[in-house]
């Protein structure tokens, strides 16, 4: 195992049966004497031990394999009366190559919705509160962790569910601007590397090639080639908002071929980038009888999708377009192109968002 990196997640849920104030208060003054029984990894002597009313505890080491991770994790479960306090803690996190999936507090989460995957700095120290009726369905939420269907069941609340939500709605609705398609970010250092690679991103990753998690640390090579196998670092992104400038062009569909092979050139990409991008691209735009075509500022990409980057590239190339069908062809000024120049350690990005929907355009700034 290698490129091992550890992330601290506190996930805290509270299991309530029947909780009142005053029981609360009196526990909270007893708790620190009372005595937690290790089970190690046995959940049948934690259901045994809170039935017959004493507090206990697992600590677990579990291989991951949704999330490529070793998780190590706390449960526990102190009883009061007709309450209890099931708390889960991750207690350590860490990137492996293989795995065989088993218990985990967020892998049922991540196979639900694999943009937690991509996002795992957003739910750390967030907590739930979920309410159950049985000590059974505490011990399956302990063994389990949350799900989709445990959130709805035990009508779960609080912070990490409020990131779940934002995270692992459905964004092809009207109330979202269209997702950030394919950017794929190469690199070609001077000699070979190893390179950090992150996004600050004003909204939330959806995927990722390769994992994401919360940043990639690559080895790459002047050639372009990535860890051996890639040509560059693919993601996909939903931001909250998107800025677009005055300026563009207006391409008739059948053209659009054309258009790539004439202007991508000229706005920095290599042969090898053009014809990736005409690869993707191509088969993805709809057909239309024009396409309004925009280039997102690098001022707004910086606001918005920042990359950081270690060691610090000396030229950036950054070329994420917004693609708008049309029916009839309108008239708007073209920007000015400056090609770059590729001096030093470069790093290029290509990628592109496609407006279907004109309601979308109310969302613009």
């Amino acid at each position: 195992m290698k490129n091992y990196f550890t992330i601290t997640i506190l996930l805290v849920v509270l299991i309530y049966l029947g909780c009142t104030k005053s029981k609360t208060d009196s526990y909270e003054k007893l708790k620190d004497t009372v005595e937690i029984i290790n089970c190690n990894d046995d959940y049948n002597c934690l259901y045994n031990e809170i039935v017959k009313g004493n507090s206990a505890r697992i600590l677990i080491t579990e291989e991951i394999e949704s999330l490529g991770l070793i998780e190590k994790s706390e449960v526990k479960v102190e009883p009061i009366d007709n309450q209890y306090k099931v708390t889960l803690t991750i207690l350590d996190l860490q990137k492996i190559e293989e795995t065989e999936g088993k218990r985990s507090v967020i892998e049922g989460l991540a196979r639900e919705c694999p943009k937690i995957l991509n996002n795992l700095d957003k739910i750390i120290s967030k907590s739930a509160v979920c309410y159950t009726d049985t000590p059974e369905v505490a011990k399956d939420l302990a063994i389990n962790g949350l799900s989709e269907t445990k959130i709805k069941d035990c009508n779960c609340s609080g912070e990490l569910i409020d990131v779940i939500n934002k995270l692992c709605v459905k964004t092809d609705s009207s109330h979202f601007p269209p997702g950030v398609r394919k950017p794929a970010i190469y690199l070609y250092p001077l000699k070979k590397s190893r390179i950090d690679v992150s996004i600050d991103v004003n909204g939330f990753i959806t995927e990722s090639e390769p994992c994401y998690n919360s940043g990639w640390s690559v080895i790459a090579e002047p050639s372009g080639l990535i860890e051996n196998k890639y040509d560059y670092l693919f993601y996909e992104a939903q931001l909250k908002s998107i800025e677009l400038p005055e300026e563009g062009w207006v391409v008739k569909y059948s053209e659009m071929e054309k258009w790539f092979d004439n202007t991508l050139p000229k706005l920095g990409l290599n042969k090898k980038e053009v014809e990736q991008f005409k690869e993707y691209w191509i088969k993805e735009l709809k057909r239309a009888n024009y396409y309004e075509i925009k280039l997102l500022s690098n001022e707004f990409l910086k606001d918005n999708l920042n990359l950081i980057i270690h060691p610090e590239p000396e030229t950036v190339i950054r070329l994420n377009f917004y693609f708008i069908p049309l029916n009839d062809k309108v008239e708007i000024k073209e920007p000015k192109i400056v090609t770059p120049v590729r001096k030093g350690f470069t790093v290029v990005e290509w990628g592109g968002l496609v407006e279907y929907n004109s309601i979308l355009k109310s969302l613009l700034k």
